[in-house]
């Protein structure tokens, strides 16, 4: 089969999974199913990015077993020491895919790649490659390993090079939209940790344990809690920021904010102090409005929608004619799929606020606990 036709085929399964899937993990684990049908694997791991910020937050993972992997490969992406064939180098090519092979002239072996995150696993030959969606922005990574054998051939790269973009759109599409997953009322009280210079908790708060555990990086049921906060601690290091803000949506369907910053006065920081919360709407406004293809004066628009202004206060805030503010907004209606204000704020608010309405609010202003969903009424006779 050409690369083309296989191309075509991956595509078409691709498009359907990111039309069906209940949400952006059960998408990832199909997408991953039908990479393997067509270029086959022995290691992967696909990771969902905040395209703010460029850091994963959720990780589908097969193949890697071993939790030191995890340390081993967040070390490699986003430790102060530069290394080649980062995703971040591939941010700039036009089709974004890259094996270890190309970035090492052939000497594999010889690579710290190599030597401390593939062959510690059995692994032999690499790919990464970056999802950016038809707007530019980035919104997953791969990486993608065999075992000694066949190489990744250069027909099985262009195959993977003709759907990133359509992943990239399905990784896109599926992040706002509603799992099926049982919710998790979670413990009471700050969720707080503190990363040290070895990359591991100084300490952690019963709450921030769950929440990084609820992220559902690692293999299914054996989650990798410390994934997101070492990636996170790495990227503030090497960034040379004082602080950073993460957006990420738990397994089990609630968005939540990871706020990052130094815990000490060095530069750069040997301690970083990391808090969890859940995410109140105009922190993910931004995130929504690019997940579901916003335009900058759109994005404006919801904004204003989102502040409960009037349609003549949003063209004197904006200055625009209220025609113009009508037709943005039907615009924001099309792409979110709602038909009024009250319906899109409604469906951004969804997992966070209409579940809970009528419960206790608690010490930090939020509802204090989830509510159960009501039993079904029996049919009437």
């Amino acid at each position: 089969m050409t690369p083309a036709l296989a191309g075509a085929r991956l595509k078409s399964t691709i498009r359907d999974a990111a039309a069906a899937a209940t949400d952006s993990a059960e998408f990832r684990e199909v997408v991953l199913d039908a990479i393997r049908a067509r270029v086959p694997y022995d290691g992967v791991c696909l990771a969902t990015i905040d395209p703010a910020a460029l850091v994963p937050t959720t990780l589908t993972t097969r193949g890697y077993e071993v939790p030191r992997a995890y340390a081993s490969a967040l070390e490699f992406e986003y430790g102060e020491d530069p290394q080649p064939g980062r995703f971040d180098s591939l941010l700039h090519r036009e089709v974004p895919i890259r094996t270890l092979r190309e970035v090492t002239g052939n000497r594999v072996r010889s690579s710290r790649q190599y030597a401390e995150l593939l062959a510690p696993y059995g692994m032999q030959d690499e790919v990464r490659m970056l999802f950016r969606g038809r707007g530019g922005a980035c919104w997953g990574a791969c990486t993608m390993s065999r075992r000694p054998g066949p190489e990744f051939a250069d027909e099985e790269l262009e195959t993977l090079g003709t759907v990133l973009t359509d992943i990239g759109e399905g990784l896109r599409t599926t992040l706002f939209r509603d799992g099926t997953r049982t919710p998790h009322p979670g413990s009471e009280g700050p969720a707080v940790a503190i990363v040290g210079p070895d990359d591991e908790f100084e300490s952690i708060t019963v709450p921030a344990l769950e929440y990084f555990e609820r992220l559902g990086w690692g293999p299914p049921g054996r989650p990798v809690p410390t994934a997101p906060a070492v990636s996170a601690a790495l990227w503030l290091r090497r960034s040379g920021t004082d602080s950073a803000v993460l957006r990420a949506r738990t397994l089990d369907g609630e968005w939540v904010v990871i706020r990052v910053g130094r815990f000490d006065g060095e530069h750069p920081p040997r301690r970083v102090l990391m808090t969890v919360e859940r995410a109140q709407l105009p922190e993910i406004v931004s995130l929504a409005a690019a997940a579901h293809g916003l335009t900058r004066r759109e994005s404006e628009v919801l904004t204003q929608v989102l502040a409960g202004r009037t349609r003549h206060e949003m063209a004197r805030v904006l200055g625009i004619s209220p025609y113009t503010v009508q037709d943005h907004l039907k615009a924001v209606f099309a792409k979110t799929g709602v038909n009024s204000r009250a319906s899109l704020v409604a469906k951004l608010a969804h997992t966070e606020y209409v579940p809970r309405l009528g419960q206790r609010i608690g010490p930090d202003g939020f509802f204090t606990e989830r509510r159960s969903p009501e039993p079904a009424s029996a049919p009437k006779s």
